[in-house]
């Protein structure tokens, strides 16, 4: 999600110019998102604590999948509500999921080593994204590539998340 949010954010306007779409439709994906994304935090914190992390996990990469395939098929208008939900979905989840993952599956104990490594993880994907995108539209002409790059990795993912176990119970 990091790495993904990074490279949209940091090339939103050319992301969508490359589209035929204006500065002001670009930056107008926010505020839809940031709506769906404060929901859908909110009641994955509340079904936490019910389902299993799983389940929540399956959805946050069924929201991975609509916000790449959204920047795939963004030149079509379709593209650009997937694009919204799919990025309030993951925006959302994705905090419910960092705070809840690692004290869950391991315990408090050593709770700041691990939150420690996945936050390095993250700052790197951070960082590696906006030129990964930058480097695919420079070749290509187009972000499409890096949204199907999204969605590829989208279902690999969704395939290891339906084995997905907790550790602590193996």
């Amino acid at each position: 999600m990091a790495f993904f949010i990074t490279g949209f954010t940091f090339n939103v306007i050319s992301i969508f110019e490359s589209c035929g779409y204006s500065e002001q439709k670009a930056l107008s994906v926010f505020v839809p998102a940031s709506i769906i994304s404060i929901v859908s935090a909110i009641l994955g914190n509340l079904l936490s604590d019910y389902i299993k992390m799983q389940k929540l996990l399956i959805i946050f990469l069924l929201g991975c999948l609509l916000s790449s395939l959204g920047i795939a098929i963004l030149g079509s208008e379709i593209g650009y509500y997937v694009l919204i939900l799919g990025n309030g979905i993951m925006g959302g989840l994705y905090s419910v999921l960092v705070a809840i993952t690692w004290p869950r599956f391991y315990g408090r104990k050593h709770l700041g080593a691990i939150s420690g490594l996945s936050m390095s993880l993250v700052v790197f994907s951070s960082a590696m994204a906006p030129l990964f995108f930058s480097r695919i539209f420079t070749l290509t002409g187009s972000y499409s590539i890096a949204g199907y790059a999204g969605v590829a990795y989208a279902i690999i993912l969704l395939i290891f998340s339906i084995k997905a176990r907790n550790p602590q119970l193996q």
